[in-house]
């Protein structure tokens, strides 16, 4: 299905040779995790001068983690969206932090401008608020 629906895509706009490729913004949602540097004082070990330095493969705990939305067009990088700390997307956040604040930046440009959001099949991506959202806005 998916390859399919592809396929219709790429016949629909010309595999990309379409002016109407530049209409479709993407985005998707992903977590920034922070660490807390060790200093070199903190990383030295004694060794014994016949025995190797050993190898540091344990990553400390994270300090802290946001919840960052990218969204991009053709052109290049619509809006970094960062969401509230250690918060997931829900439907509401989804329209009133992110949805928002990348349709306005696109129509900034061109208020009349046709835009096609392309995102995941997420629960938070299809709910019934979505669509509605998107449709009084104009958007496919």
């Amino acid at each position: 299905v998916r390859v399919d629906w592809c396929n219709k895509l790429l016949k629909k706009y010309d595999r990309g040779a379409s002016k109407d490729v530049y209409k479709i913004a993407t985005g998707d949602e992903s977590w920034i995790y922070a660490y807390a540097p060790e200093t070199k004082q903190q990383s030295t070990v004694w060794v014994f001068e016949d025995e190797p330095n050993p190898t540091k493969v344990v990553r400390g705990r994270s300090t802290s983690k946001q919840m960052v939305a990218c969204f991009f067009c053709k052109i290049g990088l619509v809006a970094t969206v960062p969401l509230e700390q250690r918060r997931t997307v829900t439907s509401e956040r989804y329209t009133t932090i992110c949805l928002s604040e990348v349709l306005g930046e696109i129509r900034k440009t061109n208020k009349r401008r046709r835009i096609i959001v392309h995102h995941d099949n997420a629960s938070s991506h299809t709910s019934a608020q979505i669509s509605a959202f998107l449709t009084g806005q104009n958007v496919e």
